[in-house]
């Protein structure tokens, strides 16, 4: 108890974080027996009868279902494979650079597409890409590389490279905050040895930088490895339409529109959704943390 006196400035400036956590992410824990109900929101959870596993039997049965786990989890290597290491480099990159108004000038342009939702964000690009009057297209066809619009939104070869870029425009910037964080740590005398020494500006970044900020990559690899259930559900919605309509579809957009088709029946399909996805990247959590503990790499847990 004297060690909790002690203690209670700090104790009491965790209370907030701990209270929101419990209000917003441990008490909404008991929603979980929705998805083993056919929910009816008038008579709550208590009083919905309970119908077993069957919604997800409805859920694995679904005609889309099968296609939208395929959209999600290539999408999401496809972001975790090109993105990730793209935003270590432009961290590096970001590192690299020696004029200091130069090098604000870069991150604050990289980081304000971060704080534009993908609402605003999908009309930009539908609007630069447009057939009438876009100025990518229009840009093209003056250089002689295209000789007609090409409709980019619509064209389902198009469609993924569209998701990868539009994705790192508007993230990259913003995700690439952690690395140069843990950049900027590592010891300016590291480098002023490694000059004395006669390393050029790649050995510096390979022998210093990258070994600095392992554990970081490590720790959000992991975490971004647990996300790969999650494709990017505003993203997706925002810039899918019928013609991409079978590469756009991923499980969350698959549960929206279910939710909007099925009305009250549609909770608890969504419900045994969320579970299935936090089930799968569990899994994937606690096997890359397992990975990296036995590479003798940091982890999380």
């Amino acid at each position: 108890m004297s060690k909790l006196y002690r203690q209670r400035w700090l104790i009491a400036f965790t209370l907030p974080g701990f209270i929101f956590f419990l209000i917003f992410s441990y008490f909404p824990m008991y929603g979980v027996i929705i998805s083993f109900q056919d929910y009816d929101v008038f008579k709550g959870v208590w009083g919905s009868g309970f119908v077993g596993f069957e919604n997800y039997r409805t859920l694995f049965d679904m005609p889309d279902f099968m296609n939208a786990l395929k959209n999600t989890v290539v999408i999401s290597l496809l972001k975790l494979v090109i993105l990730f290491p793209a935003t270590v480099l432009f961290a590096l990159l970001i590192n690299e650079i020696r004029s200091g108004w130069f090098k604000k000038l870069i991150q604050t342009t990289s980081y304000l597409p971060y704080f534009v939702s993908w609402v605003i964000a999908a009309g930009i690009w539908y609007k630069l890409l447009s057939i009438d009057g876009g100025v990518v297209n229009n840009f093209l066809i003056a250089l002689g590389i295209i000789d007609e619009p090409f409709y980019f939104v619509a064209d389902p070869d198009a469609f993924y490279p569209l998701i990868i870029f539009t994705e790192a425009w508007k993230n990259m910037g913003f995700s690439a905050i952690i690395f140069i964080a843990a950049l900027s740590a590592i010891d300016p005398q590291l480098y002023e040895a490694a000059k004395v020494d006669g390393a050029n500006r790649f050995k510096q970044i390979w022998h210093i930088s990258l070994p600095g900020i392992k554990n970081t990559i490590v720790l959000l690899f992991i975490l971004n490895v647990s996300g790969l259930m999650r494709a990017g559900q505003d993203q997706m919605w925002t810039m899918s339409n019928v013609t991409v309509q079978s590469q756009a579809e991923i499980l969350d957009t698959l549960v929206l529109r279910y939710l909007k088709d099925m009305g009250m029946m549609g909770y608890s399909i969504g419900t045994a959704m969320g579970i299935f996805q936090a089930f799968i990247g569990l899994g994937l959590f606690l096997s890359c943390n397992y990975l990296a503990k036995a590479l003798k790499s940091d982890s999380i847990i």
